[in-house]
Parts: C-alpha cells; structure tokens; sequence
C-alpha cells in the first residue's frame, strides 16, 4: 500500500507516495483545481535534505534536459520542471502498471517463469525506446547528443496493465554535449547492471546500454541475477562483470525451452567487447521481432497486458480503491478551501486577511525551468491549454460629475470593490440625498460632504492606477466620450510557440497568408474573424478561429498569442499479404489535423510495426506481376500495435466489372 499524503504542492495536489529512493520522492498528483478531470500524474522531486547538494540538483536537471525533448512510446513524457517551496521537481506521466523489478519478485513468489514471448517482447519494446534515445539529435544544431541511459535496469523499465513499455529515470544520463566529465573513480548505475566498459571507466555509447538491456533480458527468461556474490560483495560483482566472457552461460543452462537462437540473441548483446555486440537498440530489436515473428507468432501485447493483470490481480482492484478515495478526498479538500492555485491577470496581487489569494490573487509562485520567461507562466497549466495573453482589464474612469444633478450624490465604481493589494480597497459609498432641516445650512452640508467623498474618490482613483491613466484620456466636465482614434482598428499580432526550438521549419499562416517570425508581428483587423495555422514537422498542426476584441489588446495595442504545440502520438501497423510480396501505400486520411504528411508512404510487404502518427489511413496493396491489389482503412491510436495478417488480394477487376 502506498502511504497517503494529500497536501498542496504548488498547483499540485499530491494524493500520495509511491516511491522513494536516495534522492528522489515519487508521488501520484493532479491538478489542484476542482476541474481536473480524473488526470493524474507522477510528480518526482528532490527531498528536502538534497536539495542543496549542487551534484544530486545537477542529476536532476540532466535528466530535465535531456527527457523533457523526448516523444516516444517506450519512454514516459515529462510534462514541466520546476521548484516549488525550495524543492525541484518533474511532473511526468503517470503509468499504471509496474516495473520489471516487482514483477520478477511476485514471479519467483509463485515460483513461476515470465513468459519467453513475453519476456522477448519487453525487452524488444525497451530497445526501441532506449534506440530513440542514442539517436536523439539536437533540434536546433541537428547534431546528435550521442545519450547514454547508463542506469538500464528493471527498476527503471516499466510494464503497463495494457501491455506497454516504458524506460524511465534518465536521471544520471550523459549526452557528450552537455560538457560533464565524471569523476575519476565514481561509476553511476547499478553494480549488478553496469557493462564492462563502466567497470574500466572507459568513455561509454549506447552498447554500454545494450550490455545492460542483455542483463535484463538474461534474468528474466531465466528467473535467476545474473551479476550477483554472496554478501553484495561489490569487488566480486564488478570482477564478475569485468570476466562476463567466461562467466556468463548462455539462458537455456538454465530453462531447457530456450531455443539456440534466442542463445545467440543473449549472448550477443552480453558480449564483453562492444564491437561483437548489437551495435544499436534497432539491431538487437529486429533480432527479437525476428524470432518473435517465427517461434512466437501468436503473441502480441494484449496477451503481456493479459499475463500481467492476472499476475497483480488483487493489487489493481486495491489500488483502484485508494485513488478513488484519494481522488474524493482530493476533492473535498479543494471545495472546503484549500489554498490553490487560480488563474488571474499577471499585475493581480490581491489576498484575504487570512493570505490565502481570492480569486483576482496570483498564482503561487512556481519556477518553470523547461518555459524560460518567453511564457507567461500564470497561464501554463496543463499540457494541453493554450490562452491569450491579455493585459488587466481593470482600468477605471473616473465618474463625471453633472452639475446638475447634485442631489443624486456620488455612487461607488464597482470596480473598485476588488481591491488591488495596493491602494484603497473600499469604494466610495454612495451618497443618497438627505432632506434639508435648517433652510440652505442643510443642503451645504450635503454639498460640502460629496465634495470631500468627491476628492477621496479621485485620489482613490489615482492609487489604483498610477500608471495607465493619462491626464487627458478623460474629461472631468464633459460627460462626452472621446473620439475614436482612426488607426484602433488595426492591431499588432504577436504568436510565441512553445517548444520554441526549429523556428525554421515552422510555417505559420494567418488567413493563409505566410507569417514571418522573424519579423515579429503581423497587423490584424479588429472585430474581423482569424484563422491561424501552424505547423512543424513531429507536432500535430495547430489551428484556432478567433477574432480580435478591442478589449483584448495590452498598452502597447498588441495582440499576444501563446501556442503550445502537441507532440504527435504515435501507434505501429504491421502487415501481411497473400501473396506475401507487395508494394504498399499508406495515406493519411486526416491531413490539415493530424500534422501527418500529405505524402504517400510506400512500403513493402511483409510490414513490421511500422511507426504511424495516430489518425485514420487509406491502405492500399498491389501486386502488379499478379494484377491483384487490396484496399481498406485503418485506424491507429496512441500506443496501440495494429496486426493485419494473411490479408488476401483479389483480382483487379475492370472498368466494366470483368476481370482482366
């Protein structure tokens, strides 16, 4: 059982505490706002007695850095950083399901094996995942960051309920750019998973990983540690390692059902010198799909998400419990009045006696790292939430006073009922008309007292708005409004994109009209309707109708949008034909949405968990040597692993519905 926390951490609500190592605290959280939807997440952060330790804060960033540009399948996403209250933290997604490591552990509890298939398809899965990473390049500079995980083992890769695989903790990853030089001495990573190249210190690439994933794949067709002494001996381990050739014995010593093929596959990633092993996650994975393909056809990840939810049964159905009891706690918290975070103009800084913020109060304060200041960060608050930034729209006129209608007095502005933090916080009450008792004595009397309620009102006036009121932007006799200036039609309009690196390859239209970034702004017609695009290759194309309000305009009359563009989120398609050869096209059925290419995608059969951006596609099949041919649609969805096999082409029939 996970130990319940429920308490406020910046706009997070944690429910409650799922891990904790060495540095870190891992908790589940949502949104600290009553419209959260059920959305949980992961928040990971630095405890309290770390956070001073420059080299643990340094990890933490590295892993920042380099995860928070990452959108694959087999890798969690990390959604923001920042510090809260002193502490640095991650808010990622939230997988439910378990690692490798405790599923090993209630494996050897009803002394069971994984799987073969199953084990060779997660370790396939964390290849594919750890091969993003090791070819991961530089948006702006295109030159690779040649990243090395360095800590691959079954803590750190995640099995889903539904049969998914993720690689998580990037935490003490190394990019070759980031200008970090371990330590002679200090090898990072888990002893017992560390490849021989760390144990000798020498300069590590990604088969440095791939020893590692060999490790993870060796234990788990084999239900035994591989690198493991009497006592956590840690010389012997790392001699253990440091002597891999002699000491490692291929899996099926172990389990007779092996086959010699999946011997090679183990071996090969195990070898001692990096040349002789797979030289990338893209080799050692085909080499698994391979043999996935010819000894286990049948399996896929629904029967993984199968095994595993049988295997923690009783564990899903309580744990389900408790978030849902978290969740309404949560809740009830939040409606009782929980001090949390609200949406509000960014000069807003008004708060309760108690200093709890009301609702025109800033929201508090958060340092996003991964934003910089090109955001305006009070209005960051999910991953999918885009807004306009507007200027306060508080300004006040000053009443006009009607010298002939004295006997009305004076009425409060109700816009000084908010208050500003600064300044007075109570309006003028209005003056009803008092009946004269002692002839004209009375009625100046009255005069006199609106006079005086008169000038505290203007000097009220003058502390709400210091700045913005110009001295001839209002009449104080002439009730009459000014006239309209003849260039407020027009406004200056302002995008800022969020991820903002490849500018180059963004193509922003404004009523189909090419925008220049580099130009900075673009003028836009008041009161007219605007359809903005933008798109950029990897992202899902953003467009938004909207139309420009005088009212929305800041001092400068300009127009700011801020645009977070949406990663596309990608599923695979695998094919096969009869007969088996065939060229293939792929369309995509939802161009001007999605952000996919317009462009055909051709391919050959058989097609093996080909990527495809998530949307809806035309699969066209042809033989010409055989004129027969197949056409159907398909949908992918996000992480899903879309099989069609044996598809049967049929004869191309003639216009005239005669066969050739």
């Amino acid at each position: 059982m996970s130990e319940s926390v429920l308490k406020k951490f910046g706009k997070y609500f944690l429910l409650d505490r799922i891990g904790e190592g060495g540095m870190a605290e891992i908790f589940r959280a949502r949104l600290a706002t009553a419209d959260a939807n059920g959305r949980f997440i992961v928040i990971k952060r630095i405890q309290g007695a770390y956070s001073n330790n420059q080299e643990f804060v340094q990890m933490f960033r590295a892993e920042v850095q380099v995860t928070m540009r990452f959108s694959h399948p087999n890798i969690v996403q990390l959604y923001e950083s920042g510090e809260e209250s002193g502490q640095h933290y991650i808010a990622m997604e939230l997988v439910e399901g378990r690692n490798l490591r405790q599923v090993l552990s209630k494996i050897s509890q009803k002394q069971q094996r994984i799987p073969i298939p199953a084990s060779c398809f997660v370790i396939e899965q964390a290849a594919a995942g750890l091969n993003y990473a090791h070819q991961f390049k530089d948006r702006i500079t295109g030159e690779p960051l040649n990243l090395v995980h360095r800590d691959v083992s079954p803590q750190n890769i995640l099995v889903s309920y539904d049969g998914n695989i993720k690689v998580i903790d990037f935490g003490i990853a190394k990019a070759a750019t980031n200008g970090e030089a371990t330590r002679a001495g200090v090898i990072k990573g888990k002893l017992s998973y560390l490849s021989p190249e760390q144990v000798m210190g020498e300069v590590l690439d990604g088969r440095s990983d791939i020893f590692a994933l060999g490790i993870v794949l060796w234990e788990l067709l084999t239900g035994k540690r591989l690198f493991v002494a009497d006592g956590d001996n840690e010389f012997q381990v790392l001699k253990m390692i440091e002597s891999c050739t002699s000491y490692v014995k291929p899996p099926s010593t172990y389990n007779p059902e092996i086959s010699k093929d999946l011997d090679a596959v183990v071996m090969q990633a195990l070898a001692r010198d990096p040349k002789k092993r797979f030289q990338n996650g893209e080799e050692m994975g085909r080499a698994l799909r391979k043999l996935l393909a010819v000894e286990y056809s049948d399996f896929g990840p629904s029967d993984l998400s199968i095994f595993v939810k049988k295997l923690f049964h009783d564990l899903i159905v309580e744990d389900r419990k408790q978030l849902q009891q978290l969740n309404s706690r949560a809740d009830e918290l939040i409606a009782l009045g929980a001090p949390v975070p609200v949406k509000t103009t960014p000069s807003s800084e008004a708060k309760t006696d108690s200093g709890v913020p009301t609702k025109d109060a800033p929201r508090e304060q958060t340092r996003v790292s991964n934003l910089g200041d090109k955001f305006d960060k009070s209005q960051i608050t999910s991953a999918d939430r885009v807004e306009i930034a507007r200027q306060p729209q508080n300004q006040m006129r000053v009443p006009s006073t009607n010298r002939g209608n004295t006997q009305t007095g004076i009425r409060s502005n109700p816009q000084m009922n908010k208050g500003t933090g600064t300044g007075i916080r109570r309006a003028v009450p209005q003056v009803e008309p008092v009946p004269s008792t002692s002839g004209s004595g009375g009625g100046i009397k009255i005069l006199a007292g609106a006079a005086m309620l008169a000038i505290a009102g203007f000097f009220a006036f003058e502390q709400l708005n210091p700045v913005d009121r110009k001295p001839d932007s209002v009449s104080m006799e002439d009730p009459t409004p000014a006239v309209q200036n003849p260039f407020t039609s027009k406004a200056n309009f302002r995008v800022r994109i969020f991820p903002d690196g490849d500018l180059s390859k963004t193509r922003i239209t404004v009523n189909s009209a090419p925008f220049d970034l580099n130009k900075g702004f673009i003028n836009l017609n008041i009161d007219e309707p605007v359809e903005l695009v933008i798109e950029r290759q990897g992202f899902v194309t953003y467009r938004k109708e909207f139309t420009v309000k005088q009212g929305d305009l800041n001092s400068s009359r300009e127009f700011v949008m801020d645009v977070k563009l949406d990663p596309m989120v990608y599923g695979t398609f695998t094919l096969s034909t009869q007969p088996e050869i065939a060229d293939v096209s792929i369309v995509n059925l939802d161009q001007g949405t999605s952000g996919n290419s317009s462009k055909p995608l051709s391919l050959k059969t058989p097609v093996y968990q080909e990527k495809l951006a998530v949307g809806h596609y035309r699969v066209t099949v042809r033989n010409e040597t055989l004129n027969v041919e197949k056409s159907f649609q398909i949908e992918i969805k996000e992480g899903d692993r879309l099989v069609k096999n044996g598809v049967a082409l049929e004869p191309v029939r003639s216009p005239a519905g005669n066969r050739r």
